[in-house]
């Protein structure tokens, strides 16, 4: 997923919890905490409801005070409110804020109620009478009522409630979300309920089913529903008890398949990724191990770990200008504008620095990538003939141009596949069927993380929390899956490990200084081949190095590569090709129905919630 899109979702969820819950004023720097809510609602014989809420507040920083938002729907009413507070001074005012009622009390460290608290303990209780909440059906009489609603800002610690009948005899109750209830016990008349902690922006409720007969016959403050409750109340819980189980089960499925597909790639990796044992022992490579073009040994045995297979790179591009040259396909001019002996320390570019096309030589012996590499040189032939590379490195820095290089330069990877390195020939090399089958798994175990971990998130049900992280592990496993290269979950045939390991051992060779002066190649022939092959192993510079050390300068003077590279044309085009493709890239991406029984979650809210100010 996109990182915008995912950091949206996120906000858009913030912001969403933060509408619900009533916006707090305090600083930023300041915090409270909720440990206790203890509540007392006593049933009337006319349907009325009393409750008395003492709500335990733990305030770190100044704060003015806190708000107790209570909705109400169709002719529910609030009366007869009174708070008092231990801990601090208040006074309070009652706010219509759309239906709901906002008991804004505010909150003094002094008698004179002239500064707000600044931390320690408060305890605000708050009593009030409810009208038209209870329902009332031809069989039983109805409480559903959120003992604590889903509008609170901070973790409630504890809710200890004691719901107070008339009698308990026939009374049938249910707490949702079961998983938040620590205990119920009828204590004579009274049931009493304490909960584990509630999160922010989660419900707690309790749903009573009552005889009709502990209440009066026509209760006054009650809401008449003239039709049967007790069974469409106990088939929504069923209901409801089902789709807990039905979900906690699934997510328990879900954690069991996460957890066994985080051990996949592994299963990939020792089916597939184990490279096969050969009899190749050498240490070291003196000669070239084979006359594939250098272009193709960048393909398969070019440097870093997280090259693909068969893919060639710009050190295989820079290689293929360089056999060119040494081909005698390419010379090189040079017109330098001071002299600088080879004696001297370093070497740099002192002039201008050309190539020309030898058109002695017959093109068709050319492979097709070769001729993407002359065609795209010859572009920049003045009169003379000569091509400037000054003039590429100038016009590289363009987008036009850098657009064309980039051209040229997937033309000649797909030719240089083509010609040398499609399927069947890179099966030889390389068996990638693991590294298939470990990218699907990415992709797909990805696809499974992101909608699980979302889901997940939005679910309080506890066994979310395991599908949650299992989730998390299985994005980032799936990730890794993803960025692994090529080799760890693919492997080399027998052929191609040996084949690399030849290629590597010569690379280690010419990077050893020591056994290149002990063991140096026969001719001026033969170092410009290793200057070569080493520009496609990225190991140009060793040579030219060991070039200087070994060779005399009479044979330097005389060979084309070295010059090439000691005058600065292979930085020259190092320099301009990153900086085309730098370009050419940069320039292509810019309530509850009164009319019958409520859902679950649904109940009166009891007070929509809370915050601090």
């Amino acid at each position: 997923m996109d990182k915008k899109i995912c950091l949206s979702i996120i906000l858009f969820f913030s912001l969403s919890i933060l509408a619900g819950s009533g916006a707090a004023f305090a600083a930023s720097d300041n915090s409270y905490t909720i440990p206790l809510i203890n509540q007392d609602i006593y049933l009337q014989n006319d349907g009325s409801i009393h409750v008395v809420e003492k709500i335990h507040y733990t305030f770190d920083g100044t704060f003015h005070g806190i708000n107790r938002y209570i909705p109400l729907n169709g002719s529910q009413q609030l009366t007869n409110v009174n708070v008092t507070t231990d801990g601090a001074y208040n006074s309070f005012q009652i706010l219509d804020v759309n239906s709901t009622k906002d008991i804004k009390v505010y909150l003094y460290s002094d008698a004179a109620k002239t500064q707000p608290i600044n931390g320690g303990n408060v305890t605000v209780t708050i009593s009030y009478d409810l009208f038209n909440v209870m329902k009332f059906y031809n069989d039983i009489a109805e409480l559903h009522y959120m003992l604590v609603p889903n509008k609170w800002q901070v973790d409630i610690g504890q809710v200890v409630a004691n719901i107070h009948t008339s009698s308990s005899q026939g009374i049938q109750y249910w707490l949702n979300p079961p998983y938040y209830n620590k205990s119920a016990a009828w204590q004579g008349n009274t049931l009493t309920v304490t909960s584990d902690t509630i999160p922010a922006g989660q419900y707690y409720e309790i749903r009573m089913a009552i005889p009709r007969d502990q209440f009066a016959a026509t209760p006054s403050h009650g809401l008449i529903i003239n039709q049967n409750g007790l069974a469409q109340i106990q088939q929504l819980q069923n209901d409801y008890q089902n789709s807990l189980n039905f979900r906690t089960n699934l997510y328990y499925f879900l954690s069991v398949l996460m957890f066994l597909a985080l051990f996949v790639p592994l299963l990939i990796y020792f089916r597939y990724g184990r490279e096969p044992k050969i009899d190749y022992q050498a240490e070291y490579e003196r000669d070239i191990p084979t006359d594939d073009p250098p272009a193709m040994v960048n393909a398969i045995c070019g440097p870093g770990f997280s090259k693909k297979i068969g893919e060639p790179d710009m050190d295989g591009f820079k290689a293929t200008i360089m056999d060119l040259i040494n081909r005698k396909y390419l010379i090189m001019e040079n017109e330098p504008l001071e002299e600088k002996s080879l004696d001297k320390e370093g070497y740099g570019l002192v002039g201008s620095m050309y190539l020309r096309y030898n058109v002695q030589k017959d093109s068709s012996e050319l492979k097709s990538f070769e001729k993407n590499v002359i065609n795209f040189l010859t572009e920049y032939e003045d009169d003379d003939g000569l091509i400037s590379l000054d003039a590429i490195s100038d016009n590289l820095s363009v987008r036009e141009s850098a657009r064309s290089f980039r051209n040229t330069y997937l033309d000649w990877k797909d030719n240089l596949r083509n010609t040398l390195l499609n399927n069947n020939e890179l099966d030889k090399f390389f068996n990638k069927k693991g590294d298939s089958y470990l990218k699907i798994f990415g992709v797909l175990a990805l696809i499974v993380a992101v909608i699980v971990f979302f889901f997940s998130i939005m679910d309080d049900i506890p066994a979310a929390n395991l599908s949650l992280l299992l989730s998390i592990v299985l994005g980032v496993v799936a990730i890794i899956s993803l960025l692994l290269p090529q080799k760890v979950g693919g492997q080399w045939t027998t052929y191609g490990e040996e084949y690399d390991a030849k290629w590597h051992n010569f690379k280690k060779y010419i990077q050893d200084f020591s056994l290149m002066k002990e063991y140096p190649p026969e001719s001026i022939v033969i170092w410009n081949k290793y200057l070569v092959y080493a520009t496609a192993l990225g190991a140009a510079d060793a040579v030219r190095k060991a070039m200087e050390l070994n060779v005399p300068k009479d044979d330097l003077n005389g060979s084309d590569l070295y010059m090439f590279h000691y005058y600065g044309g292979y930085l020259l085009l190092d320099s301009a090709f990153d900086t085309g493709m730098t370009t050419a890239t940069a320039s292509s991406s810019n309530g509850g129905d009164f009319g019958g029984v409520g859902d679950i979650g649904g109940g009166f809210g009891g007070g929509g919630g809370g915050d601090a100010f």
